[in-house]
């Protein structure tokens, strides 16, 4: 076998109840800094569940909803002044990839007093602890529950900016299925799509072995035909779908993203669309691009997804956003224009095993839209 690092530190509990029946397991301190968004973390029943595992173990906790989509440096940094105000010494994210990135940005920055201006020019050492972190997601899309990155918005680059290190995966990560049932179709296929966009960019990455090609082809396998139920109506089982985005997610922790992240990016930074339809999007056209350098892989993937070309990807998703009332407005040529040019600047399109060219970036959008 080839030599290879797979680092996992990770504990995933799953299952109906697993926050409360596994408190013994995932309550670190004394008092926990609960950090969440306006309102999904409470609809969804996790919040409450976490309140009262912690109480029931003699901890204290406070609450912290100041996280809205896509978190900026001044939503940690009010998380921040939170959890010292408080006293906290454990931090638990809850919600979706924003409230997740932000909790672990909050615990390093918290851990290793790093000032709010040097907050994108300092990134975390190797074996630098933040705060314990503990993850419960209730999307099925972001993987940040088994990841070390933090993605957090720039408005000066104006685009994300990955934050990490290995002392940014959470210490467990909690799963119950039930807490996607609150979520409206709109984002439950956004999350879905992202997580179909771990597997991918995963699989393709230069630093994939036989281990995350395995878990990618596993979550693609998952994921699809869930993906093809939402689009005609039909039930769509919470459980696997959860299941999938958390093998995305241990994908992307050890290959990272590319391309289609990238993309990505000014998409919903420009143009407010949401970080998984922008990466949805933007799927069939990169499936062609990266065809040519990997044909052999592209075919294992169709074939994972029962697919027999990207155009049925396209298709598809296509399909999933006529279905849920998402299908975003088109970007002008110019603003295509200027996209193209940021991703082209990013280190996680430069280690791939295919640089694109300005050209090849455009027909990736134009696909798309």
């Amino acid at each position: 076998m080839d030599s290879l690092r797979f680092f996992l530190p990770t504990t995933i509990e799953s299952g109906a109840n697993c926050v409360r029946s596994a408190a013994g397991r995932w309550v670190l301190g004394r008092k926990a800094l609960l950090v969440t968004g306006a309102g999904a973390a409470a609809a969804s029943g996790a919040l409450a569940d976490a309140q009262a595992a912690l109480e029931a173990r003699g901890a204290g906790w406070a609450h912290f909803d100041g996280i809205r989509a896509n978190p900026d440096a001044d939503q940690v940094y009010a998380g921040v002044a939170a959890a010292q105000a408080q006293g906290c010494d454990f931090v638990v994210g809850i919600g979706g990839g924003s409230a997740l990135d932000a909790a672990k940005a909050i615990a390093w920055a918290a851990a290793a007093g790093v000032p709010r201006e040097r907050f994108f020019r300092v990134r975390p050492e190797p074996g630098e602890a933040a705060l314990p972190i503990v993850a419960i997601p209730t999307t099925c899309g972001t993987g940040s529950e088994v990841t070390p990155y933090s993605i957090i918005t720039s408005h000066e680059a104006q685009t994300k900016v990955n934050v990490s290190g290995d002392g940014l995966f959470p210490k467990v990560a909690l799963l119950d299925p039930r807490y996607l049932a609150s979520l409206p179709p709109q984002v439950l296929c956004d999350t879905a799509l992202d997580a179909l966009s771990h597997a991918i960019e995963g699989a393709y990455s230069p630093r994939s072995t036989r281990f995350t090609e395995a878990l990618a082809l596993e979550a693609i396998r998952t994921i699809v035909p869930e993906l093809v139920r939402m689009a005609h109506g039909a039930f769509v089982n919470l459980a696997q779908l959860q299941y999938a985005s958390t093998v995305a997610g241990v994908v992307i922790a050890q290959t990272g993203t590319g391309l289609v992240h990238a993309m990505g990016y000014p998409l919903t930074y420009h143009k407010g669309i949401p970080h998984g339809r922008a990466n949805g999007i933007l799927l069939a056209g990169y499936l062609d691009f990266m065809a040519r350098p990997c044909a052999a892989l592209t075919e294992k993937l169709l074939e994972a997804a029962s697919l027999r070309s990207s155009d049925e990807l396209h298709g598809l998703v296509d399909a999933l956003l006529d279905a849920t009332n998402a299908t975003p407005e088109a970007p002008s040529e110019d603003e295509l224009t200027r996209f193209t040019r940021e991703p082209l600047r990013l280190d996680l399109v430069r280690r791939y095993r295919s640089m694109p060219s300005p050209e090849e970036v455009m027909d990736i959008y134009r696909t798309g839209f």
